[in-house]
């Protein structure tokens, strides 16, 4: 009876050793089979994903290329009005001491026709300013600063009190709105007067004595050649990126870069007295990109 009581426990400690096993291979086989599904999941996820991708800058350079195509502003072109002012504080006007300041201003022309010839949200302007304003010269000679002015006062010196690299202008939407708003900082919607940028280097020299002479002595850009300023040491690059939000709240930037040679032009330039440039960027890469 023993032996066969045995015999039992055996055959039942095999069957339970088998269900364990059987149990287990099930377990590994299931494990395995979930494994290979997170995988292939993983896998199809990441292969969505870099079609996703693909096909969203596919899209995004396509709509790029098409605006770059079909721009809505462009700076077409801007005038440069150059000048120097002179203060003579001598006690008796004798230019015995005198203080020489050069001026620059900028009128920027933008053309908003070129998707459509005529007004629409798309096209005219919400809100527009300059910013990273940034001189690079040859040599640092008195101090820059930067500012807004009203068109009638183009070609006249006007000291600047506040200076910042950052200019803001205020938007005229209708006529009759005009006389709310501070001229020497406003601008069209429509864009019909250009963007005025002005620039003075203040003080390049001070207190020197330009009587010294027997030749007559203008009070313009003339007396930098009468005191021997070269020209090398006044010129400069200026970079700067206007900044526009049409009425559709869509953003526009345009990144400029202008060489100023204030000896371009006929008659020495700036020391003739004053000069006058004229920079055509119609052809060139100033149309605005859309941010």
């Amino acid at each position: 009876m023993k032996k066969r009581t045995r015999r039992k426990s055996k055959n039942k400690n095999k069957n339970n050793k088998r269900k364990f096993n059987l149990y287990n291979t099930k377990v590994l086989i299931l494990a395995a089979a979930i494994l290979a599904l997170v995988v292939l999941t993983l896998i199809y996820f990441k292969i969505i994903t870099k079609y996703r991708n693909e096909r969203i800058f596919a899209l995004e350079a396509s709509k790029y290329a098409k605006e770059i195509a079909n721009p809505i502003f462009e700076v077409d072109k801007i005038l440069v009005y150059s000048g120097a002012n002179v203060e003579d504080s001598s006690e008796n006007q004798d230019l015995t001491r005198v203080d020489v300041s050069q001026y620059t201003d900028f009128a920027i022309y933008i053309n908003n026709f070129l998707k459509s010839d005529k007004l629409t949200e798309e096209n005219t302007v919400n809100r527009i300013y300059i910013n990273n304003i940034a001189i690079t010269a040859n040599q640092e000679l008195g101090t820059r600063k930067f500012s807004t002015k009203n068109i009638d006062d183009l070609g006249k010196y006007i000291s600047i009190l506040d200076t910042s690299n950052e200019i803001k202008y205020d938007i005229i939407h209708r006529n009759k709105d005009k006389d709310k708003i501070d001229n020497n900082k406003s601008f069209y919607t429509d864009c019909s007067e250009p963007l005025i940028l002005s620039y003075v280097n203040e003080n390049i020299v001070q207190s020197v004595d330009a009587s010294a002479s027997d030749a007559v002595v203008s009070l313009d850009g003339s007396i930098l050649k009468h005191l021997n300023i070269g020209l090398d040491q006044l010129n400069y690059k200026l970079t700067f990126t206007i900044n526009i939000e049409n009425n559709l709240g869509e953003q526009f930037l345009c990144n400029c870069s202008l060489d100023i040679d204030l000896g371009d032009g006929a008659n020495e330039g700036i020391y003739s007295g004053s000069v006058i440039q004229s920079f055509d960027l119609s052809k060139g890469d100033y149309k605005f990109k859309k941010v």
